[in-house]
């Protein structure tokens, strides 16, 4: 069998801009939980502008050399910023998840 031919058979179609805006429209976010999302985007952003300004000392320049030959992009500190963002965001999201749970719970024990 031909590679193209097995792709043809098992590729399946993309999904259309209307199915994907009602699988998106189900979940509903409340304050909380749209604050994390917006911070982590912007956490993101800024690890990597971070990245950036402060740049690390290559592994060309010596140890013990007073200033760098050679900067390169700080991975470190981005991967910490990230990490953080993430745990940060993550606590907001929960507590936005959490009140939710019990907002719907309250609402189905009025409903009686």
């Amino acid at each position: 069998m031909n590679l193209f031919e097995e792709i043809d058979q098992v590729k399946k179609e993309l999904p259309k801009f209307k199915t994907i805006t009602k699988k998106v429209e189900k979940y509903s976010f409340n304050g909380y939980q749209r604050f994390a999302i917006v911070t982590y985007c912007i956490c993101f952003c800024l690890g990597i502008i971070l990245g950036n300004l402060f740049p690390a000392c290559g592994s060309s320049s010596s140890l013990y050399a007073v200033e760098c030959m050679s900067r390169e992009f700080n991975f470190s500190l981005m991967i910490f910023v990230w990490f953080i963002s993430f745990l940060f965001c993550l606590f907001f999201f929960a507590i936005g998840h959490i009140i939710l749970l019990l907002t719907s719970i309250n609402d189905k024990l009025g409903k009686r």
